[in-house]
């Protein structure tokens, strides 16, 4: 039994290539080898959605944030996101988990920290989960009605999106990687296609204007650091398949930056095309944040762009649901294991090692969060995903701000391998930074969720209930004799 929050949890696992053993040694483990680095990589990359977040959070700030300024933004909060993996990759060299958070939280802070990072976390993918289902639904409805002449209920093109994102999750993460990267690649090109005929037409309007300190502090800075910090969530999921690759001490460390640097990238290109595309950028985004890129597309690209960009927006809420189901799927996974979930959710299929159990258990959540708002046929732009983007931006700030304290504490007691006061600087530097995010998405909540509705300002709630509930199941499951925490070193 291990109580201690200092401690480094007692670890099971195999260091041989093929599936690890699980406590109860009744089921294999994950498949070691199923992902590589290049597959984490894209899989977090579609979580993050870039031509979505775009079209969105993106489009948002240039309308009602900083305007250009947030090209200056993306720079900054790329850097404290690298001041936050230095302690997150840290912890991940000290302990592997498919329950990333869960525990990274523990090592440094005991079992109730962890406990409430565990169920913090699993509500937020599970929600994501779900809400980019929806999304895939809605998106391909909306795009097959416009271009086509189709029109059907999103929720029939929902439970096709959830029956390929379950067969994807069943075959494991190396098949539904393939996936996501080809996806992933779709919308570079997209992306990629419009910044080289905005530059061909008029290079000069690629200005230097939005990295100047009075553009970065101009307008709504607030909501700009806000909209540019959501749109990276999720970039630190590669921790989550650290069971299922071989050295993954060194190889989630790779995988990481390389999402994070891509996606910095794409997004300061894509922005700044966005903002060269436009005399006043910031006047259109707030008169119609969703037709920036699209107004864009059609004026640069032609016409045919519109049925295009329809297409490859369902196609890219499509991967992140495969990514963040795989997401939830794996902390089922890990939490059955140890026991603070039931532990049927560790069963691994015999012959492919995939989370099976986990991954139907998560389209049954799905299911049941999809559902009811199809019954009241509720419009998923202003229901279904107002109500998930807050819950899930406020877990992931809340998760991301316990692990820069857990790496914080862990390295002040000399538990965390190879970190010292750089490492302890950095993490504190991005706690309080991630708190402060926090706090502004909590003051901004009804500009977040785009929704006034006295619902989704009480979804938060969950947050509370499900840390709570995660604690007291922890602090119970560390008083019993024999516990351990699942996972494996490096």
């Amino acid at each position: 039994m291990d109580s201690s929050a200092g401690a480094a949890p007692a670890t099971t696992g195999s260091q041989s290539d093929g599936p690890a053993s699980t406590p109860s040694g009744s089921s294999p483990g994950l498949r070691r080898g199923a992902i590589g680095v290049p597959g984490m990589v894209f899989m977090v990359v579609a979580a993050t959605a870039p031509l979505t977040a775009m079209s969105s959070n993106l489009s948002l700030s240039l309308g009602f944030g900083a305007g250009e300024g947030t090209l200056g933004w993306i720079v900054l909060i790329g850097v404290l996101l690298v001041f936050f993996s230095a302690g997150y990759l840290a912890l991940a060299r000290s302990v592997v988990s498919a329950g990333a958070y869960h525990v990274y939280v523990r090592y440094g802070l005991g079992p109730a920290a962890g406990g409430a990072a565990a169920f913090v976390a699993t509500i937020a993918y599970n929600l994501a989960s779900a809400g980019m289902i929806t999304a895939a639904g809605y998106f391909t409805d909306l795009t097959l009605t416009t271009y086509v002449g189709i029109d059907l209920h999103w929720a029939l093109y929902s439970v096709a999106a959830l029956m390929l994102v379950w067969l994807l999750g069943f075959f494991g993460a190396g098949f539904a990687s393939k996936v996501t990267t080809v996806i992933s690649l779709l919308q570079f090109v997209l992306l990629a296609i419009l910044a080289v005929a905005v530059f061909g037409r008029d290079p000069g309007s690629f200005a230097t204007d939005g990295f100047t300190p009075g553009s970065v502090t101009s307008g709504g800075v607030a909501l700009t650091v806000v909209f540019v910090l959501l749109s990276f969530a999720g970039y630190e999921a590669a921790a989550t398949y650290g069971e299922e690759c071989k050295a993954p001490g060194k190889k989630i460390k790779y995988a990481t930056y390389l999402a994070l640097g891509t996606l910095v990238a794409v997004f300061l290109v894509s922005t700044w095309t966005l903002s060269a595309a436009y005399d006043d950028v910031q006047g259109v985004a707030a008169l119609d944040p969703g037709a920036v890129l699209s107004g864009a597309a059609d004026e640069y690209l032609g016409s045919y762009a519109g049925g295009l960009i329809g297409t490859t927006v369902a196609l890219s809420f499509l991967a992140a649901a495969v990514a963040f189901h795989n997401m939830a799927a794996r902390y089922g996974f890990a939490l059955g294991r140890a026991g603070l979930l039931p532990r049927a959710l560790a069963r691994t299929h015999p012959v492919r090692a995939t989370p099976h159990v986990a991954v139907g258990a998560q389209v049954a959540v799905d299911v049941l969060v999809i559902v009811p708002f199809v019954l009241i046929d509720a419009d998923p732009l202003t229901t279904v995903f107002p109500a998930i983007s807050g819950v899930t931006s406020l877990s992931l700030v809340f998760l991301m701000v316990s692990c820069s304290l857990s790496a914080v504490v862990a390295s002040v007691r000399g538990t965390l391998t190879g970190a010292g006061l750089l490492t302890r600087t950095l993490s504190s530097v991005a706690g309080i930074g991630l708190l402060a995010a926090g706090t502004l998405i909590v003051v901004n909540y009804e500009q977040v969720t785009g929704s006034a509705s006295p619902a989704v300002a009480a979804m938060p709630a969950l947050i509370v209930l499900g840390a709570l509930a995660g604690a007291v199941a922890a602090r119970r499951r560390s008083a019993e004799p024999g516990t351990i925490e699942s996972g494996q070193q490096p």
